[in-house]
């Protein structure tokens, strides 16, 4: 399982002398040994001990042309829990003026009996190059890198305007942290040593102590911003631009646990879920370092090979049939790891499917109750009051598309939303006279159809409705029409929406005897919005 992944960048004449300083302190931590420079940027294996736990260390390195890659995988025993191991990877690339420094942390549990839960940090030899980075006088880190400084909000209004462009960036790949303090002024989770766990990975922005929430709140949304001692993590965007956050309420922070290392340990755990995969892809991989060095070797081969007696050419030959033995050495450990990721993958897949059945009736059978308890004690209000409803029930005439609306709004107000767009389209069909059969339609569209959803999905649903009154979808031409597509698009929270799903009135060119309701499920709320009720909307011979 992946844990921890981080891509760094440094410039600077002393930067390369700083981060191998670092991985050299850190793996003598690991080894219980150092290693000389030259060892260090060397190919070879070692075993060593930490803390009574065996480790092993491989070196990957091809330092013959620009740029240089090195790679170390190190592999150790986890001393406190049985069955488990820790495997890190470092990669370096050095350029002319730069130097990137990747790492990645995995944990392999040999045992199904593990279960004791990982605690996210990070890793110490992070901790080693960032000091060594900021305490030398010729290294910086790169302008790329975020959350190489704390950033502070809340002095003026512009303030938040600079921060609602970093948020709606779409070239933003990294999370932004925002924290709050609490009435009293003080921070449950102290920003700068959460800006130091998570730089390489996130931009933690604190608000300051005198800020105006309700300022912020107007600029930034309720949803960007954060007050009251609470945390909001604000995710990279998605591919659309959507920027979903995730709050962590005060209470919620301080059930954590009053260790600061706690609760910075959470909020990492949070963070990396969000940038492993990304700064996965980043990663200076030994397996690309092992490629790239059997690659130079054999053209150095190539080169010199006019110039080699048969000895010589054959040494040379020797070490490139190394490189390859390693290479296939490791393609075959990396087969083994993906047999083994695609079993769990299958099997961490039949399980969310079973949780995301389990969740949606559990969802389905809340909502019922609600419903019952809101009907039992006749506790609904509602504008459309009972004496109107008793009223319209003895009416000889059928009610207008307006009164069936309005009725199916206050009575399943909890399972559907009418548009102010539908109840517009619906107005000028007063002399509509089959009433009665659209309240019908409406009827089952927001309770027996909408059930159906819930339980199984579109194919079970539509069965709720004959097969002249109900359509899935719009005929080809519509759908390839811009301009008859746009009129089937409706305004719901904010931005518009397609609804080409339909009930369906007679084909009758007769205002008073055709009608068409188009309406959108909301999934996420789960329920039926209705955008559209009056004449049949433009087609390709109307």
């Amino acid at each position: 399982m992946l844990v921890y992944a981080n891509h760094l960048a440094f410039q600077g004449v002393d930067a390369e002398q700083a981060v191998f300083k670092a991985i050299g302190a850190w793996l003598k931590e690991q080894l219980g040994f150092g290693l000389t420079p030259d060892k260090l940027k060397t190919n070879g294996d070692y075993d060593g001990t930490r803390d009574e736990a065996r480790s092993w260390l491989r070196i990957y390195a091809t330092n013959e042309g620009e740029p240089q890659f090195y790679s170390w995988v190190l592999k150790n025993n986890d001393k406190n829990v049985y069955g488990r191991q820790w495997v890190s990877e470092l990669g370096v690339k050095i350029t002319k003026g730069t130097i990137d420094l990747t790492c990645l942390v995995k944990v392999d549990d040999q045992s199904t009996l593990v279960a004791d839960p990982i605690t996210a940090s990070r890793p110490r030899v992070i901790v080693y190059a960032v000091n060594n980075i900021q305490h030398t006088g010729k290294a910086s880190f790169s302008s790329a890198t975020p959350g190489i400084a704390l950033k502070t909000v809340g002095q003026n209004i512009d303030s938040y305007r600079g921060l609602q462009f970093d948020i709606e960036r779409r070239d933003r790949n990294y999370p932004i942290v925002l924290v709050s303090p609490t009435v009293d002024g003080q921070y449950l989770i102290a920003p700068q040593d959460l800006q130091d766990d998570l730089v390489g990975l996130a931009q933690v922005v604190q608000t300051a102590p005198s800020f105006n929430s309700y300022e912020m709140a107007e600029i930034l949304g309720e949803r960007w911003s954060a007050w009251g001692g609470a945390v909001n993590l604000l995710n990279i965007p998605s591919r659309t631009g959507a920027v979903r956050g995730h709050f962590f309420l005060p209470d919620e922070i301080e059930s954590w646990g009053d260790a600061q290392n706690i609760r910075k340990s959470k909020v990492l755990a949070w963070v990396t879920a969000n940038t492993n995969i990304s700064r996965q892809r980043e990663h200076i991989r030994p397996e690309g370092v092992m490629q790239l060095a059997l690659r130079r070797r054999l053209e150095m081969a190539r080169i010199r090979s006019e110039h080699m007696d048969a000895l010589q050419l054959r040494a040379e030959l020797d070490k490139a049939s190394l490189l390859a033995e390693e290479q296939a050495a490791w393609i075959s450990t990396l087969e083994e790891g993906n047999v083994q990721l695609e079993s769990d993958l299958l099997e961490s897949k039949t399980k969310l499917d079973d949780a995301k059945e389990n969740h949606s009736k559990n969802t389905f059978a809340i909502e019922s109750l609600k419903d019952q308890l809101q009907n039992a004690g006749g506790g609904r209000t509602s504008a459309f009051d009972v004496d109107r409803m008793l009223l319209l029930a003895c009416r000889v005439d059928s009610p207008t598309p307006v009164d069936c609306l309005e009725m199916i709004a206050s009575t399943y107000g909890d399972r559907c939303i009418v548009l102010d767009s539908a109840y517009e389209s619906a107005q000028v069909l007063g002399s509509f006279i089959y009433g009665r059969k659209l309240l019908d339609l409406l009827r089952r569209l927001v309770t027996e159809y909408r059930s159906k959803l819930v339980e199984g999905g579109d194919s079970k649903a539509k069965q709720v409705f004959g097969k002249n009154e109900f359509a899935a979808t719009e005929s080809e031409t519509v759908m390839s029409n811009k301009a008859m597509r746009r009129a089937r698009m409706f305004e719901y929270r904010g931005q518009l929406v397609e609804m080409f799903r339909h009930l369906k009135v007679n084909v009758e060119d007769d205002v008073t005897k055709t009608i068409r309701v188009h309406f959108y499920w909301d999934a996420d709320r789960s329920k039926i919005v209705i955008g559209y009720c009056g004449p049949h909307l433009p087609v390709a011979n109307h």
